[in-house]
C-alpha cells in the first residue's frame, strides 16, 4: 500500500514539473540574442531553449562531479580493502610460524640483521633471556 502510494506522489510530482515547464516555455517565447565573443554573429534563440539548456548542462556537471566523487571513494575503500586483506594474511603467516616455533627463529634474525648483535634467547623450560651463562657459572 505505502509502496503504491508513493510511486503515485512520485508521478504527480513529474507531471507537475512536466506541466510547469510547458507552461514556463509557452508563455516565455520571446527570443534573445546570443553571441559567442571569438565567434561572429549573432543568434536568435527562445529564452526557454536558453534555459533549458543552461539546466541541462548543469545537470550534466552535476552528475559528472558525483560520479567523479564516488569513484574516489570507491577507490579508498578498494584500497582499505587490499591492505586489510594483506594484514589478515600476514597475521595469518605469523600465526601459523608461532604455531611452528619460526617467530622467534625469524625474530632473533631480525634483531641481529638490524643491530649486528644477537637477540636473547630464550631457555625452552621457563622462558626467562639467557644471560649468557651466568646462572650457570654461579652454580
Amino acid at each position: 500500500m505505502a509502496k503504491t502510494f508513493s510511486r503515485l506522489i512520485r508521478r504527480l510530482t513529474w507531471i507537475l514539473i512536466g506541466l510547469a515547464l510547458i507552461f514556463f516555455a509557452v508563455n516565455n517565447r520571446g527570443s534573445v540574442e546570443l553571441s559567442f565573443a571569438p565567434i561572429a554573429g549573432n543568434y536568435l534563440i527562445p529564452i526557454w531553449w536558453v534555459l533549458f539548456t543552461g539546466i541541462f548542462i548543469g545537470l550534466v556537471v552535476a552528475a559528472a562531479v558525483t560520479s567523479w566523487l564516488r569513484l574516489e571513494g570507491f577507490t579508498k575503500r578498494r584500497k582499505a580493502e587490499r591492505r586489510a586483506e594483506y594484514l589478515d594474511e600476514q597475521m595469518t603467516a605469523m600465526a601459523e610460524d608461532a604455531y611452528e616455533g619460526k617467530a622467534h627463529r625469524a625474530h632473533s634474525a631480525a634483531s641481529e640483521d638490524e643491530t649486528g648483535l644477537a637477540a636473547p634467547k630464550i631457555l625452552a623450560g621457563n622462558n626467562t633471556p639467557d644471560d649468557g651463562g651466568a646462572e650457570d657459572d654461579a652454580r
